[in-house]
């Protein structure tokens, strides 16, 4: 059988977003460009803002969602338990094991590792936004991870 499934398909881009406003932003430009992109909590964000900060800020979100809870692998249980389908923590290996499990109870998935991502900027959000998801939509597009077209945190 032949397998006609491109698998050099990049996973969408990830923009780290921390409010209301920056999630509408990244909503509606996203919809207007009709292209993928992940939101992706500020960093540790699951331990200072919580999980219920999270889950009410992004429950009307069509787009993937990834809450970043550091170290913390209690916080990270709390969110998968509350139904959060992306979870970012970087714990020991016991500790990743367990909360694997606990994603595959829940349906969601866990990440060692935080994933590069776009930090808005006070001004001009909206023209870098649509740089960045422009450059990954196009096929062949070359990321910028010096900043050129935003500042990409590879935390």
């Amino acid at each position: 059988m032949i397998d006609k499934h491109d698998h050099s398909m990049r996973p969408a881009p990830c923009v780290t977003i921390s409010c209301a406003h920056d999630l509408g932003l990244v909503m509606a430009m996203a919809a207007s460009l009709r292209v993928n992109c992940t939101v992706v909590s500020p960093p540790g964000a699951g331990c200072v803002m919580g999980v219920p900060w999270w889950v009410a800020l992004v429950t009307d979100c069509p787009l993937p969602a990834l809450l970043d809870c550091g170290q913390a692998a209690g916080h990270a249980a709390a969110a998968l338990r509350a139904g959060l389908g992306g979870v970012i923590a970087h714990v020991p290996a016991a500790q990743h094991r367990a909360l694997v499990s606990l994603a595959q109870v829940t349906g969601g998935h866990i990440m060692a590792q935080r994933p590069a991502s776009l930090d808005l900027p006070l001004r001009g959000a909206g023209h870098v936004l649509e740089q960045y998801l422009r450059a990954h939509a196009m096929p062949g597009a070359v990321r910028h991870p010096d900043g050129g077209i935003g500042s990409i945190r590879h935390d």
